[in-house]
């Protein structure tokens, strides 16, 4: 099947990881994150990045916000430090910004379309949501308690 090996590219951790494991961390990670654990699995966090720099599923977020997320002068805002300008830096805040974009932005005259422009599903936005949460989350490291999931 096509997807198991896609997949695994897509991580670029040269493991084989299926498809159906990885949507399940990320749907996994996401319920948790819901009731306020925001500690990602690794692999959902390497995914998340991948797509945001444009490396995997089509992902534009690099062409706005740098492909090390510091922003762009006029295009789009730095998402690894504190200030948020539309909105409270939450996980559930990122994913519903991905998934519907900003029409009219604070800073800058270019809006961001819905999921960045870019033909993502559910588990690839919450994925990217993850990445762009952890930038700005120093203190927190990916969750790698995984063992026997």
């Amino acid at each position: 099947m096509l997807a198991v090996p896609l997949m695994s590219l897509l991580l670029g951790t040269g493991a084989r990881v299926s498809a159906a494991r990885s949507a399940s961390l990320v749907r996994n990670d996401h319920a948790r994150a819901q009731g306020g654990d925001t500690a990602f699995a690794p692999e959902v966090v390497a995914l998340g990045a991948k797509i945001f720099q444009g490396k995997a599923a089509g992902g534009l977020c690099f062409s706005c916000h740098g492909a090390n997320a510091k922003g762009m002068k006029g295009l789009g805002s730095n998402l690894t430090d504190a200030t948020w300008l539309h909105g409270d830096g939450s996980y559930a805040f990122i994913v519903s910004t991905v998934e519907k974009g900003i029409q009219k932005p604070k800073e800058g005259a270019t809006p961001m379309p819905p999921k960045g422009g870019a033909p993502l599903t559910g588990d690839q936005i919450r994925a990217v949501a993850a990445y762009v949460y952890s930038l700005q989350q120093p203190a927190r490291r990916p969750r790698s308690d995984r063992a026997g999931r």
